[in-house]
């Protein structure tokens, strides 16, 4: 095997330890909030393996630039959803969100 095929394997196989690594603490967590923080690992870290792989195996082809792009796209949407779906959580359980703020010291306003 060639240094490079190494390097991959490498990089798949750390990738997919922490997807799996991921995938059983959300099988062991109940909290959905708790569920919610196993997905950044799986998200940031074991895609960005997982494609690295590939770009490392594939250099940088068609097949390469799409393995980045996917790893790209994962690491900028995974913060918006993932603080979309806690807020929704939140809500969910009775949290409220209020538009007013003190300007001197950003603190949301009591409300009257």
């Amino acid at each position: 095997m060639t240094a490079t095929g190494v390097v991959s394997a490498v990089l798949l196989v750390a990738g997919l330890v922490v997807v799996v690594g991921s995938c059983v603490g959300m099988a062991v967590f109940d909290d959905p909030l708790d569920r919610m923080h196993l997905t950044t690992p799986a998200a940031m870290l074991g895609s960005t393996g997982i494609c690295a792989s590939v770009v490392v195996r594939e250099g940088l082809s068609a097949d390469g630039l799409a393995a980045i792009g996917v790893a790209v796209i994962l690491i900028s949407v995974n913060p918006l959803a993932g603080h979309a779906v806690a807020r929704a959580i939140a809500i969910r359980r009775g949290a409220t969100w209020s538009d007013r703020q003190d300007e001197a010291t950003g603190a949301p306003e009591e409300e009257p």
